[in-house]
């Protein structure tokens, strides 16, 4: 109930008018602010738990197809590679400045 009475809020003025009173409600009472307090936690726990079980069958597919899929090995790329071929990058040299001029400021 709670997801239908805030999914798209903003676009239905009746919709606004419903939560702003629900919340002007929970600000001024406290029994009630209680009331909305367990209807959050308990909403957030079960989209928690939903979507817990979204990603335990996810992974349960994942590892499904992963094994069905044979296993094929490797083939080394070292050995693919002469060793002549590979050479390390060369390392950058920076010029340096000849002449450093201070900066003017003003002060001495």
């Amino acid at each position: 109930m709670l997801k239908l009475l805030l999914r798209n809020a903003t676009t239905s003025p009746g919709k606004v008018l419903a939560v702003c009173l629900v919340l002007y409600l929970a600000s001024m009472s406290f029994f009630v602010g209680i009331f909305v307090a367990v209807l959050a936690v308990r909403f957030f726990i079960q989209t928690m738990k939903k979507k817990a079980k979204e990603l335990e069958a996810a992974d349960a597919e994942a590892a499904r197809s992963e094994a069905a899929r044979p296993v094929v090995p490797a083939a080394p790329v070292a050995a693919a590679m002469p060793e002549e071929s590979v050479s390390p990058a060369p390392v950058r040299q920076y010029a340096k400045s000849a002449v450093v001029i201070p900066f003017r400021t003003g002060t001495r």
